[in-house]
């Protein structure tokens, strides 16, 4: 009699958590689903832009422009990746100031973004997938096969989900060595930081006050979130530490004290996973979400060229050598705690 109630015990458990397991992660769903609230002000077409298409390996064409210094010879090359639901007429938001300093600027727009075209059943959002690291892959190989280019060092720089997939793509790209990320994030930390700020809002607060409570919600929605790209025709970057083997590449991060969406939490940890390959996160005081050039426009522009500078100082790629972690400036909590 006592083993029957206890086997009966046990299934009870595992069939209520499997329930609620079900019912928190669909609620959690919904919650990652929707877009946050990005203030992207539009920018109109320039007239001095050249435009130009790539094609991707699945057929698709990708539009942007191209910028060129203006009265000398260029001194490099940055391909910019907008921040989502932005288009690539946004680099003169970003990168006038390497435009002004002699780097011709490429820019585009990722599927499902902007002017490139729309791959069905795909639902772009702010989360990285393959498809937009194999569109700035497909960029930087039409780049590469322009006679007018083939002399110039090479960097790539993104801002928001751009500067996410800048350092996603680049890391696994030999001859992309330098790589500025403004606002970036990856899947992973993202995760957790809404984990960590809204759970409240989907798990009563008795559940979330139990011991261990917050790695079982984080396992049950990172599991939901997994299953949920068969559902948006994607797949969902989603390494907790997709850093720490890179080799050989400097990279520059920028991050606003006052962001609101990625807290500087995210720029210290992904630093931390880069090593001694990111020596430089800058933390602008009061700057919001891709807000740091709106705040701070000429400390942005001469901390991002010369980042570069150093780029065409050594247009060779370094020499692959193993990162040792560091600490980030400034140490911070692990997102996910009890």
């Amino acid at each position: 009699m006592f083993f029957e109630i206890l086997i009966g015990a046990l299934v009870l458990f595992v069939v209520v958590d499997l329930a609620s397991r079900l019912y928190y992660g669909r609620k959690g769903m919904e919650l990652l689903d929707r877009m946050p609230p990005f203030r992207v002000e539009p920018t109109e077409p320039q007239k001095q832009a050249t435009p130009f298409e790539a094609t991707t390996k699945d057929g698709l064409t990708l539009r942007g422009s191209i910028y060129h210094p203006e009265g000398e010879e260029p001194r490099g090359l940055v391909v910019f990746c907008p921040e989502t639901i932005a288009s690539h007429w946004s680099a003169v938001r970003y990168c006038q100031g390497l435009i002004d300093a002699g780097y011709i600027v490429v820019s585009f727009d990722f599927r499902n973004q902007g002017e490139s075209d729309r791959l069905e059943k795909y639902d772009s959002l702010h989360w990285v997938t393959e498809y937009e690291v194999d569109d700035l892959k497909t960029v930087l190989g039409w780049v590469r096969d322009q006679a007018a280019f083939s002399d110039l060092p090479i960097g790539v720089f993104g801002v928001s989900r751009g500067g996410s997939v800048a350092l996603m793509a680049a890391s696994s790209l030999n001859d992309i060595t330098f790589i500025a990320a403004d606002s970036s994030y990856t899947n992973d930390l993202l995760i957790a930081h809404y984990i960590h700020r809204w759970v409240r809002l989907i798990v009563p607060g008795w559940i979330v006050n139990m011991r261990g409570s917050m790695w079982h919600i984080y396992i049950t929605l990172k599991a939901a979130f997994w299953a949920q790209q068969f559902r948006k025709g994607c797949r969902y970057l989603n390494s907790s530490d997709p850093f720490t083997k890179v080799r050989g590449k400097r990279v520059l991060l920028i991050a606003g004290m006052n962001d609101s969406y990625v807290p500087t939490t995210i720029s210290q940890r992904i630093q931390n996973m880069l090593g001694t390959q990111c020596d430089d996160l800058w933390l602008v005081p009061r700057a919001a979400h891709n807000g740091a050039r709106s705040r701070d426009p000429e400390q942005y522009d001469q901390r991002l060229t010369s980042f570069f500078e150093q780029m065409v100082e050594s247009p060779t790629p370094a020499v692959e050598t193993v990162a040792s972690p560091k600490e980030p400036l400034v140490r911070s909590q692990s997102l996910i705690s009890n």
